[in-house]
Formats: C-alpha cells, sequence, structure tokens
C-alpha cells in the first residue's frame, strides 16, 4: 500500500510549472517540528479576520492536537523543496466514517468556536449520512507558505487530497474554508459549495455569542465545499 501512494504522489495534476522542483509524500516523525512551525504559523497569521487568529500560547496545543491526529495517519502530505528539503505545503486529510461527529472533548478549549463553526457549516454532509454509506475524506488543514501561494501549490494538494481519499475508497472529498481566495480554486477544480455561513452573523451554539463579527469582504464567509469522488 505504501509504495502505491508513493507512485500516486510522484504524478503530477498539472497545477505547478515546477511541479518537479518539489517533493509530495507522506508525512513522517522526522517531519513533525517544520510541520508543527507551519501549523503554528497558520493558527496566529494566516487567517483574513482577526478574531480567528490564535494567541501564540493557545496556538501551541491546537498544534499539538493536529499533528498528534493527523501528521502520520497515512493520509497526510507535505511539500518539500526537492533542493534543500524545505517545507513549503501541507496537507493534512482523514478518512471519516459516515455517521460519526466530532469528539469535542479532544479539540483544545481555544479552538473549539472554530470547530463549531465548521460543523455548522458542513451540516449534516458527514454525521447526518447512514454509516453503511462507507466513508468521506475531509480537508482538517491545507496550507502554503506566503512565497509558493501563488505557485498552484494549494490546489496541486487538494487534488493530492482527493486521490488519497479514492484510493482509500472515500464516496466524497472536501472540509472547511474561510478565504475567498481558496474558495476560487476549489470551485475551478470542481468542489461545490454544500454550506456557507455569514461570519458576522454567526451564533455560537455554546456560548451565545457571535465571535466573529469583524469578518471583512471578501473573507466574510465559512464555507464548507464538498467533491463526489
Amino acid at each position: 500500500m505504501q509504495q502505491k501512494l508513493k507512485a500516486l504522489l510522484s504524478k503530477s495534476h498539472g497545477c505547478m510549472k515546477n511541479r518537479s522542483d518539489f517533493v509530495f509524500r507522506q508525512c513522517t516523525p522526522k517531519d513533525a517540528d517544520k510541520i508543527n512551525e507551519m501549523v503554528l504559523w497558520f493558527l496566529t497569521t494566516s487567517f483574513a479576520t482577526e478574531s480567528m487568529k490564535l494567541k501564540p500560547e493557545d496556538a501551541k496545543d491546537v498544534a499539538k492536537y493536529y499533528l498528534d491526529s493527523y501528521l502520520l495517519n497515512g493520509q497526510s502530505i507535505g511539500v518539500f523543496e526537492k533542493s534543500n528539503g524545505r517545507l513549503a505545503g501541507l496537507g493534512l486529510f482523514s478518512i471519516e466514517n459516515y455517521g460519526s461527529k466530532v469528539n469535542m472533548e479532544k479539540v483544545p478549549e481555544p479552538y473549539r468556536r472554530q470547530v463549531r463553526l465548521q460543523l455548522t457549516a458542513g451540516g449534516d454532509v458527514i454525521s447526518g449520512k447512514y454509516p453503511g454509506l462507507g466513508t468521506y475524506g475531509l480537508v482538517q488543514l491545507c496550507n502554503v507558505y506566503p512565497h509558493y501561494a501563488r505557485s498552484g501549490m494549494a490546489s496541486e494538494i487538494d487534488a493530492f487530497g482527493a486521490d488519497i481519499a479514492k484510493f482509500y475508497g472515500c464516496r466524497e472529498f472536501g472540509g472547511p474554508l474561510s478565504s475567498a481566495f481558496i474558495l476560487k480554486l476549489c470551485l475551478r477544480a470542481g468542489f461545490e459549495v454544500t454550506g456557507k455561513i455569514k461570519l458576522a452573523d454567526y451564533v455560537d451554539s455554546v456560548t451565545g455569542e457571535k465571535p466573529f463579527t469583524d469578518a471583512q469582504p471578501p473573507h466574510d464567509f465559512s464555507y464548507w465545499v464538498n467533491k463526489p469522488l
């Protein structure tokens, strides 16, 4: 199975002109420090909406949660510069059973409001379906450093995520996002928006508060995008 996945990741989807300069591969324990650094950057810096960014001390626990949960699950991949081994991009993916629900107790407290938002946008796309239907390929996190933002790398990562989900027999592939730029890439790649929430109007189901009232166009919605496989 590992060799088949390695062969799958060696191909090109045509999203990057300089694809040959990078290695796409499954994550390993040796990558943990580099990936932890990227996830910390993602959590504290990358969100366009300020209220979504985590404080550095909170981000450490959330980054650990991501790495412990998804780094070595056999489905997540990193993108590395071939010349120097530098991490350029990351796709943390998981295979979820239809009918399953997120165990919120495992999610660090500072990040639960984000997860509740994501689940609200997602609706019943996973949890509301009959378990006998099979599995869903879920994008837990997809990120590239700013230097590679216009390289097509994010689209290539998502394409491989769909390949991996299909490899494991998933019926669908998708996940949450809040970037208007990433939304355009996903729509171009054949995803459909199945859930959409205006951030300024969103009311947290637990606290009763509106936590994201500072969201501004064009990044003022939370989406769930989905693609049949």
